[in-house]
């Protein structure tokens, strides 16, 4: 089991804090009956879901209301929208929406594409992260991780969306630009570097280093904590050792560590 796993089942603060308590709950916000049973649905999907190779009853059953539900092109764009919301809203949860999205995206009504609508949201947020990042941290720690979700579950033929590649370098480039980063955001890029590293690094060798680089930089920070450097140190041998797993050994070290670290705060 790796640290990033385990920090999720420890009784210390959440691997990834619930940003959306800041915010209404995104059911609250919709009228229509259809839309917020499916929001309801969508919360009894977890991230071991999520990640599962295969469908669980719970995706299965919110892919269902989402295809009964966009019956129309308008309808399928408030899907879109509702669905891009509570995910950048909430981080906990884009990783549940990119899945949802990925199972949904070849779906078209009326001439709207589902998968268009999605990238077309992104590319939105994308043109003003760097006012999006000074302005609410919490949404822009949401949108880093549902594009590169999205990134790792969005295939054209087989393989990753190449348009995408670009994008996710400059945002987690942008993610790690602050003077002091803050342990949110290094926790946040370095579970994205475990999660498309290795693709991000095959489709583009000299931008990985660049980033790696800056990852590198933030380690040696004089306001970097102690938790966050050993983040960094354990995604620098994740990388070294070509994204592969590290040994059991070296792993559990990174675990116990962090563990403490965070009994510590």
């Amino acid at each position: 089991m790796n640290s990033r796993r385990q920090l999720e089942q420890t009784d210390g603060p959440p691997r990834l804090p619930k940003h959306a308590q800041k915010k209404e709950d995104s059911s609250s916000k919709v009228e229509d009956k259809e839309m917020a049973a499916i929001l309801a649905s969508m919360d009894t999907v977890t991230v071991e879901d999520a990640e599962a190779g295969s469908l669980s009853w719970q995706l299965t059953d919110v892919v269902m209301q989402m295809e009964q539900y966009a019956c129309t092109g308008a309808k399928l764009k408030e899907l879109v929208r509702t669905t891009y919301n509570k995910s950048v809203e909430d981080q906990n949860f884009a990783k549940v929406g990119a899945r949802l999205c990925g199972e949904m995206a070849t779906h078209e009504v009326d001439g709207v594409k589902l998968r268009s609508e999605v990238l077309t949201r992104l590319q939105e947020d994308f043109k003003k992260k760097e006012s999006l990042h000074a302005s609410d941290g919490a949404v822009f720690l949401g949108f880093v991780t549902l594009l590169c979700e999205l990134f790792g579950v969005l295939h054209i033929n087989g393989e990753p969306m190449k348009a995408l590649v670009g994008p996710v370098y400059d945002t987690l480039m942008e993610l790690l630009s602050s003077k002091c980063v803050s342990n949110d955001e290094v926790l946040c890029c370095t579970m994205q570097l475990e999660h498309v590293g290795q693709t991000l690094e095959r489709n583009d060798p000299s931008r990985m280093s660049t980033l790696m680089g800056k990852v590198r930089d933030c380690a040696l920070g004089k306001n970097t904590s102690p938790f966050a450097r050993c983040l960094i140190m354990e995604i620098v041998e994740r990388h070294a050792n070509g994204w592969e797993p590290l040994p059991q050994d070296v792993s559990e070290y990174y675990s116990s560590t962090l563990e403490k670290l965070m009994s510590e705060k």
